[in-house]
């Protein structure tokens, strides 16, 4: 289907070590994924992988984003293919403003200040963020705030956000949820990665994959939060209680 994201057989190895092994998944338009899986996983080096990464070597399979396919890109021509990552650990880069970043970065002609200013109460910043430099001395909380802006500055046809969660306070959490189930109701595909369930009380995805050891060993629906929240991820290393139904079709 155009603009989905199709991974095949995927294997993700780290200095020759498989970290991701045989994943497949396929995430339509519009439609929304979480990947849950507990820390040390593979989560991230699934991201990684799709994004281009260096170090993440894909030694099988295959990723594509509708007819593009991305492991013959390199990370900045997947960006403008139209593929976004929002970093579990944003870097920091100072002498650029985020100002400046996000006008360089954005999609289409125009400012960007009229709708960064509606978010501004809503998200608890204040149009100084503007001119401190990319998450230079940020909170945890502010560079996820600032990976939202990124993210609406490019209007990706496809969004991996790692832990995008991590460090919001529950006012600005709810925002960044309404943010993601907007773009996604627009047609943009999400993958929203996390280790806890809070998210997804407040954004219910289309499907929920747990990763196990680098392996899908779970795939459905609100079974699976009701599972988590109950046992912990320890039942999804009994095979057979939830059996992999991931499928690409």
């Amino acid at each position: 289907m155009e603009n989905s994201l199709i991974i095949q057989n995927l294997i993700v190895t780290v200095e020759n070590k498989e970290v991701v092994k045989d994943v497949n998944l396929e995430i339509r338009p519009g439609e929304i994924h979480a990947l849950m899986g507990p820390n040390g996983s593979g989560k991230s080096s699934l991201a990684y992988a799709i994004a281009g990464h260096p170090e993440y070597k894909v030694t099988n399979g295959k990723i594509s984003l509708g007819d593009i396919d991305l492991l013959t890109l390199a990370p900045e021509e997947r960006a403008k293919a139209g593929l976004f990552l929002s970093f579990q650990e944003p870097p920091e880069v100072g002498g650029v403003s985020m100002r400046v970043f996000l006008n360089v970065i954005k999609t289409g002609i125009g400012s960007l200040y009229t709708g960064i200013r509606s978010l501004e109460m809503a998200l608890g910043i204040s149009d100084s963020f503007l001119d401190r430099f990319l998450n230079d001395g940020f909170s945890g909380g502010e560079k996820k705030k600032s990976e939202i802006l990124q993210f609406l500055a490019r209007k990706p046809k496809f969004a991996i956000f790692d832990e995008i969660d991590s460090g919001l306070d529950l006012d600005s959490l709810q925002v960044v949820a309404d943010i993601i189930q907007s773009a996604a109701v627009g047609g943009t595909g999400v993958l929203l990665i996390s280790h806890a369930p809070r998210m997804f009380s407040r954004i219910v995805p289309h499907r929920i994959h747990v990763l196990i050891n680098g392996i899908i060993a779970a795939s459905g629906g609100a079974e699976i939060i009701s599972s988590l929240e109950k046992s912990g991820y320890d039942v999804f290393y009994h095979v057979g209680k939830f059996p992999e139904i991931v499928s690409v079709a």
